[in-house]
């Protein structure tokens, strides 16, 4: 059994703080393990770096590369997103993200994060490269800017949005990443949202350290408790493990072209 995670943050520091051997033993004994890829996630310009570096050293790894909406404050927003074309340039970057939109707290202005979600998105659009979106609490504006952008498409990373709005959505192109929440016992909405996206469309995630499955949760995230979350969609749908992992790889590897 091997799976794909696409969303991990393997370079967080806790995990080089609190694993034995650091990043680099955890990404070694996943791959060990499981799971068969990992796309590391950038969520700003240092550490979109780091995942390049990170992806080079293992063969079934690769980066992404984005400006997360809480770490919208670059002095000069264009000179941001040039170095993030830049990068972008590495044979291991397969995406851009991740990039959107997060209104659960007040503390970034909402018109500073859609400044700089357009501005990734005029970037995918020219470099005709995929997506990873972050929505949080904010499904109505994402959903208005990626409808202005029917060039782009990528994937709703840790989907927390409605069954209804997966199949618009669907409609549109787009991908569908469930992470760990959809084990959560009264997590009703990801549960009802990963039964609708048709087969060709679904992912798997974990955002490691971030979003423990059960019996996990509260524990630090890593990239082989993707497994549980592909356990527990399988079961919602009706169908085997083997099933889920068969679909779930086929379709990073077309959403990312990793051959």
């Amino acid at each position: 059994m091997k799976l794909f995670d696409t969303h991990a943050h393997c370079d967080d520091k806790r995990f080089e703080e609190e694993y034995e051997g650091g990043t680099l033993k955890l990404i070694e004994d996943c791959l060990n393990d499981n799971v068969g890829y990992i796309i590391n996630i950038g969520t700003n310009l240092e550490n979109s770096r780091v995942s390049i570096e990170l992806a080079h050293k293992f063969d079934r790894v690769y980066a992404s590369c984005g400006i997360h909406p809480s770490d919208v404050f670059y002095d000069d927003m264009d000179k941001a997103i040039s170095v993030i074309e830049e990068l972008l340039s590495d044979e291991k970057a397969v995406a851009i993200g991740e990039i959107g939109l997060d209104y659960h707290y007040e503390d970034v202005p909402r018109d500073l994060q859609m400044k700089y979600f357009i501005a990734q998105m005029e970037l995918a659009k020219r470099l005709r490269v995929p997506v990873i979106i972050h929505d949080r609490d904010a499904h109505g504006d994402c959903l208005e800017v990626i409808k202005k952008y029917p060039e782009v498409i990528g994937v709703f990373h840790s989907y927390s949005g409605s069954a209804e709005m997966a199949k618009e959505l669907v409609k549109l192109g787009w991908y569908i990443s469930f992470s760990g929440t959809v084990t959560f016992k009264n997590a009703r909405i990801p549960k009802e949202a990963c039964v609708v996206v048709p087969s060709d469309r679904l992912l798997i995630e974990t955002d490691a350290p971030y979003l423990a499955p059960t019996p996990h949760r509260g524990t630090l995230n890593r990239s082989t408790y993707v497994q549980l979350t592909a356990e527990e969609i399988a079961r919602l749908r009706g169908t085997t493990l083997e099933e889920i992992e068969k679909i779930t790889t086929e379709n990073a590897k077309r959403l990312f072209n990793i051959k």
